[in-house]
């Protein structure tokens, strides 16, 4: 069953937000576990909703591992992050 993660991340300032987008648009692509899809919106200034649809869970919960690592790397930048997940009820 397909796994959805839903991460809204507060940056500092959106001077933040912009460096850290950045940082993840080369990140990304090398590091990530496929998707099937994936959402960025932008909320506010200065934070976003994240939203990534996956295959299975393990799939997911391998996302998380390896994103928290990407997060490790850009703290500087980071205020809070509110982190959901959970299976796809319709598609």
């Amino acid at each position: 069953m397909k796994y959805a993660r839903v991460i809204n991340i507060e940056l500092k300032s959106s001077q933040d937000l912009e460096i850290f987008y950045k940082k993840w648009e080369k990140w990304l692509p090398e590091n990530m576990p496929k998707a099937v899809s994936r959402t960025l919106v932008r909320t506010s200034p200065n934070s976003t909703l994240m939203m990534a649809v996956y295959e299975s869970e393990e799939i997911a919960e391998s996302a998380r591992e390896v994103v928290q690592k990407f997060f490790d790397l850009a703290s500087e930048h980071m205020h809070d992050v509110v982190e959901l997940h959970g299976e796809v009820m319709l598609d």
